[in-house]
Protein backbone atom coordinates (compact mmCIF):
# COMPACT_ATOMS: atom_id res chain seq x y z
CA UNK A 1 0.00 0.00 0.00
CA UNK A 2 1.31 3.45 -0.90
CA UNK A 3 0.48 6.54 1.15
CA UNK A 4 1.58 9.90 -0.24
CA UNK A 5 1.66 13.29 1.43
CA UNK A 6 1.29 16.59 -0.37
CA UNK A 7 1.38 20.18 0.84
CA UNK A 8 3.04 23.55 0.48
CA UNK A 9 6.71 23.26 1.53
CA UNK A 10 6.80 23.80 5.28
CA UNK A 11 3.23 22.56 5.80
CA UNK A 12 4.43 19.61 7.88
CA UNK A 13 4.43 16.61 5.54
CA UNK A 14 7.51 15.03 7.12
CA UNK A 15 6.06 15.58 10.60
CA UNK A 16 2.87 13.82 9.53
CA UNK A 17 4.70 10.98 7.79
CA UNK A 18 6.92 10.31 10.81
CA UNK A 19 3.94 10.33 13.14
CA UNK A 20 1.98 8.02 10.85
CA UNK A 21 4.84 5.50 10.78
CA UNK A 22 4.89 5.52 14.58
CA UNK A 23 1.15 4.88 14.73
CA UNK A 24 1.43 2.05 12.20
CA UNK A 25 4.16 0.48 14.34
CA UNK A 26 1.82 0.65 17.34
CA UNK A 27 -0.76 -1.20 15.27
CA UNK A 28 1.87 -3.77 14.25
CA UNK A 29 1.66 -2.81 10.59
CA UNK A 30 4.89 -2.86 8.57
CA UNK A 31 5.53 0.62 7.24
CA UNK A 32 8.57 2.57 6.09
CA UNK A 33 9.61 5.69 4.21
CA UNK A 34 12.11 5.61 1.35
CA UNK A 35 15.22 5.90 3.51
CA UNK A 36 13.94 3.36 6.02
CA UNK A 37 13.01 0.83 3.35
CA UNK A 38 16.02 1.23 1.03
CA UNK A 39 18.57 -1.20 2.48
CA UNK A 40 16.02 -3.79 3.55
CA UNK A 41 14.53 -3.89 0.06
CA UNK A 42 17.99 -4.20 -1.51
CA UNK A 43 18.57 -7.28 0.67
CA UNK A 44 15.46 -8.85 -0.87
CA UNK A 45 17.13 -8.97 -4.28
CA UNK A 46 19.63 -11.70 -5.09
CA UNK A 47 22.57 -9.31 -5.69
CA UNK A 48 21.64 -7.40 -2.54
CA UNK A 49 21.52 -10.54 -0.44
CA UNK A 50 24.99 -11.50 -1.69
CA UNK A 51 26.32 -8.01 -0.92
CA UNK A 52 24.84 -8.06 2.58
CA UNK A 53 26.57 -11.37 3.35
CA UNK A 54 29.89 -10.49 1.74
CA UNK A 55 30.34 -6.86 2.78
CA UNK A 56 32.31 -6.13 5.97
CA UNK A 57 30.07 -4.90 8.77
CA UNK A 58 31.56 -1.37 9.02
CA UNK A 59 30.77 -0.56 5.39
CA UNK A 60 27.73 -2.77 4.80
CA UNK A 61 25.17 0.00 5.14
CA UNK A 62 27.10 2.25 2.77
CA UNK A 63 27.42 -0.51 0.16
CA UNK A 64 23.72 -1.36 0.40
CA UNK A 65 22.81 2.30 -0.03
CA UNK A 66 25.00 2.51 -3.14
CA UNK A 67 23.29 -0.62 -4.44
CA UNK A 68 19.95 1.06 -3.82
CA UNK A 69 21.10 4.01 -5.88
CA UNK A 70 22.21 1.75 -8.77
CA UNK A 71 18.99 -0.26 -8.67
CA UNK A 72 17.05 2.99 -8.62
CA UNK A 73 18.76 4.13 -11.81
CA UNK A 74 17.96 0.83 -13.51
CA UNK A 75 14.34 1.02 -12.41
CA UNK A 76 14.11 4.63 -13.59
CA UNK A 77 14.78 3.35 -17.10
CA UNK A 78 12.06 0.73 -16.67
CA UNK A 79 9.66 3.37 -15.33
CA UNK A 80 10.31 5.58 -18.36
CA UNK A 81 9.40 2.73 -20.71
CA UNK A 82 6.23 2.00 -18.71
CA UNK A 83 5.17 5.66 -18.36
CA UNK A 84 6.52 7.47 -21.45
CA UNK A 85 3.72 10.06 -21.46
CA UNK A 86 4.41 11.05 -17.85
CA UNK A 87 8.18 11.31 -18.28
CA UNK A 88 7.75 13.22 -21.53
CA UNK A 89 5.31 15.62 -19.88
CA UNK A 90 7.76 16.28 -17.04
CA UNK A 91 10.63 16.95 -19.44
CA UNK A 92 8.57 19.23 -21.68
CA UNK A 93 7.28 21.17 -18.68
CA UNK A 94 10.87 22.05 -17.73
CA UNK A 95 11.94 22.93 -21.26
CA UNK A 96 9.16 25.53 -21.42
CA UNK A 97 9.92 27.21 -18.09
CA UNK A 98 11.82 30.46 -17.79
CA UNK A 99 14.09 29.11 -15.06
CA UNK A 100 17.89 28.87 -15.06
CA UNK A 101 19.09 25.69 -16.76
CA UNK A 102 20.74 24.52 -13.55
CA UNK A 103 17.41 24.72 -11.71
CA UNK A 104 15.56 22.79 -14.39
CA UNK A 105 18.20 20.05 -14.38
CA UNK A 106 17.95 19.88 -10.58
CA UNK A 107 14.16 19.43 -10.78
CA UNK A 108 14.36 16.71 -13.43
CA UNK A 109 17.18 14.91 -11.61
CA UNK A 110 15.06 14.43 -8.50
CA UNK A 111 12.00 13.53 -10.55
CA UNK A 112 13.95 10.73 -12.26
CA UNK A 113 15.26 9.61 -8.86
CA UNK A 114 11.70 9.35 -7.60
CA UNK A 115 10.63 7.31 -10.64
CA UNK A 116 13.36 4.73 -10.10
CA UNK A 117 13.04 4.46 -6.33
CA UNK A 118 9.26 4.26 -6.50
CA UNK A 119 9.34 1.42 -9.04
CA UNK A 120 12.04 -0.49 -7.15
CA UNK A 121 10.40 -0.24 -3.73
CA UNK A 122 7.00 -1.13 -5.13
CA UNK A 123 8.43 -4.15 -6.96
CA UNK A 124 10.12 -5.46 -3.80
CA UNK A 125 7.27 -4.81 -1.35
CA UNK A 126 4.84 -7.38 -0.02
CA UNK A 127 1.08 -6.92 0.00
CA UNK A 128 1.00 -6.29 3.75
CA UNK A 129 3.53 -3.44 3.76
CA UNK A 130 2.89 0.30 3.67
CA UNK A 131 5.23 2.66 1.82
CA UNK A 132 4.94 6.21 3.17
CA UNK A 133 6.09 8.94 0.76
CA UNK A 134 6.33 12.52 2.01
CA UNK A 135 7.89 13.48 -1.33
CA UNK A 136 6.08 11.36 -3.89
CA UNK A 137 4.66 12.11 -7.32
CA UNK A 138 2.01 14.51 -6.04
CA UNK A 139 4.58 16.56 -4.12
CA UNK A 140 6.81 16.58 -7.20
CA UNK A 141 4.12 18.73 -8.84
CA UNK A 142 5.31 21.59 -6.62
CA UNK A 143 8.89 21.18 -7.85
CA UNK A 144 7.81 20.83 -11.47
CA UNK A 145 5.30 23.67 -11.67
CA UNK A 146 5.91 26.20 -8.85
CA UNK A 147 8.52 28.93 -9.03
CA UNK A 148 8.98 32.62 -8.33
CA UNK A 149 9.46 33.32 -12.05
CA UNK A 150 6.17 32.26 -13.60
CA UNK A 151 2.53 31.64 -12.73
CA UNK A 152 1.62 27.94 -12.30
CA UNK A 153 0.03 26.49 -15.42
CA UNK A 154 -3.25 24.89 -14.33
CA UNK A 155 -3.62 22.86 -17.52
CA UNK A 156 -0.17 21.27 -17.20
CA UNK A 157 -0.68 20.51 -13.51
CA UNK A 158 -3.98 18.75 -14.17
CA UNK A 159 -2.46 16.80 -17.06
CA UNK A 160 0.43 15.77 -14.81
CA UNK A 161 -1.95 14.42 -12.14
CA UNK A 162 -3.80 12.48 -14.83
CA UNK A 163 -0.55 10.71 -15.76
CA UNK A 164 1.04 9.87 -12.40
CA UNK A 165 0.41 6.55 -10.61
CA UNK A 166 -2.18 7.31 -7.95
CA UNK A 167 -1.44 6.30 -4.35
CA UNK A 168 -3.78 4.17 -2.29
CA UNK A 169 -4.20 7.13 0.05
CA UNK A 170 -3.30 10.80 -0.39
CA UNK A 171 -2.87 12.88 2.77
CA UNK A 172 -3.05 16.65 2.22
CA UNK A 173 -1.21 18.78 4.79
CA UNK A 174 -3.02 22.10 4.99
CA UNK A 175 -1.25 25.27 6.15
CA UNK A 176 -1.46 28.82 4.79
CA UNK A 177 1.52 29.70 2.60
CA UNK A 178 2.66 32.59 4.80
CA UNK A 179 2.89 30.25 7.78
CA UNK A 180 4.78 27.73 5.66
CA UNK A 181 7.24 30.42 4.61
CA UNK A 182 7.74 31.45 8.23
CA UNK A 183 8.54 27.87 9.25
CA UNK A 184 11.03 27.37 6.43
CA UNK A 185 12.77 30.67 7.13
CA UNK A 186 12.96 29.74 10.80
CA UNK A 187 14.68 26.42 10.18
CA UNK A 188 16.77 27.60 7.23
CA UNK A 189 16.23 28.24 3.52
CA UNK A 190 17.16 25.42 1.16
CA UNK A 191 20.58 25.83 -0.42
CA UNK A 192 19.20 25.87 -3.96
CA UNK A 193 16.85 28.76 -3.05
CA UNK A 194 19.22 31.03 -1.14
CA UNK A 195 19.81 33.22 -4.18
CA UNK A 196 16.16 34.35 -4.16
CA UNK A 197 15.18 37.71 -2.73
CA UNK A 198 12.64 37.90 0.07
CA UNK A 199 9.88 38.89 -2.37
CA UNK A 200 10.79 36.07 -4.77
CA UNK A 201 10.74 33.52 -1.97
CA UNK A 202 7.32 34.68 -0.83
CA UNK A 203 6.04 34.40 -4.39
CA UNK A 204 7.38 30.85 -4.60
CA UNK A 205 5.41 29.81 -1.52
CA UNK A 206 2.27 31.48 -2.83
CA UNK A 207 2.64 29.65 -6.15
CA UNK A 208 3.41 26.36 -4.39
CA UNK A 209 0.12 26.63 -2.51
CA UNK A 210 -1.68 27.18 -5.81
CA UNK A 211 -0.06 24.09 -7.32
CA UNK A 212 -1.11 21.98 -4.33
CA UNK A 213 -4.67 23.26 -4.58
CA UNK A 214 -4.93 22.52 -8.32
CA UNK A 215 -3.31 19.09 -8.02
CA UNK A 216 -5.41 18.10 -5.02
CA UNK A 217 -8.61 19.27 -6.69
CA UNK A 218 -7.78 17.18 -9.75
CA UNK A 219 -7.06 14.13 -7.58
CA UNK A 220 -10.46 14.64 -5.94
CA UNK A 221 -12.13 14.87 -9.36
CA UNK A 222 -10.51 11.58 -10.33
CA UNK A 223 -11.94 9.88 -7.28
CA UNK A 224 -8.71 9.33 -5.36
CA UNK A 225 -8.88 8.31 -1.74
CA UNK A 226 -7.68 11.42 0.08
CA UNK A 227 -7.90 13.05 3.46
CA UNK A 228 -6.91 16.49 4.72
CA UNK A 229 -5.08 17.35 7.94
CA UNK A 230 -4.98 20.95 9.14
CA UNK A 231 -1.42 21.86 10.10
CA UNK A 232 -1.83 25.39 11.45
CA UNK A 233 -0.41 24.25 14.81
CA UNK A 234 1.24 20.87 14.13
CA UNK A 235 1.70 19.78 17.75
CA UNK A 236 1.40 16.11 18.74
CA UNK A 237 -1.87 16.56 20.65
CA UNK A 238 -3.66 18.27 17.80
CA UNK A 239 -2.48 15.71 15.24
CA UNK A 240 -3.27 12.56 17.18
CA UNK A 241 -6.96 12.29 16.24
CA UNK A 242 -6.68 12.96 12.47
CA UNK A 243 -3.58 10.77 12.17
CA UNK A 244 -5.26 7.99 14.10
CA UNK A 245 -8.03 8.07 11.49
CA UNK A 246 -5.43 7.91 8.71
CA UNK A 247 -3.68 4.99 10.43
CA UNK A 248 -7.00 3.18 10.84
CA UNK A 249 -7.81 3.62 7.16
CA UNK A 250 -4.40 2.20 6.27
CA UNK A 251 -4.24 -0.64 8.77
CA UNK A 252 -7.90 -1.57 8.85
CA UNK A 253 -10.09 -1.81 11.95
CA UNK A 254 -8.76 -5.21 13.00
CA UNK A 255 -5.04 -4.47 12.75
CA UNK A 256 -2.97 -4.83 15.87
CA UNK A 257 -3.57 -3.51 19.33
CA UNK A 258 -1.62 -0.52 20.53
CA UNK A 259 -3.18 2.83 21.29
CA UNK A 260 -4.79 3.41 17.92
CA UNK A 261 -8.19 4.97 17.45
CA UNK A 262 -9.36 8.47 18.13
CA UNK A 263 -8.97 8.32 21.89
CA UNK A 264 -6.37 10.57 23.50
Amino acid sequence: MIVEFVGTPGAGKTTLATALLALLEERRVAGANVVGAARDHVRRTRPGALLARAAPSPVRDLILWQAFYVLGVAHAVGFAFEHPALVGHAIRSQLRRGLPLRTRIHVLYWFVNLCGRYRFLKATSSEREVLVLDDGFMQRAVHLFASSFDQPDTTRIRAYVDLIPGPDLLVVALAEWRECERRVRERGIWRHARHLSGAQLSLYFEHAEQVVEVATHRAHERGWNLTEVIMDQPGPDGLHAPLARVAASVAGPDAGGGSGGDGG
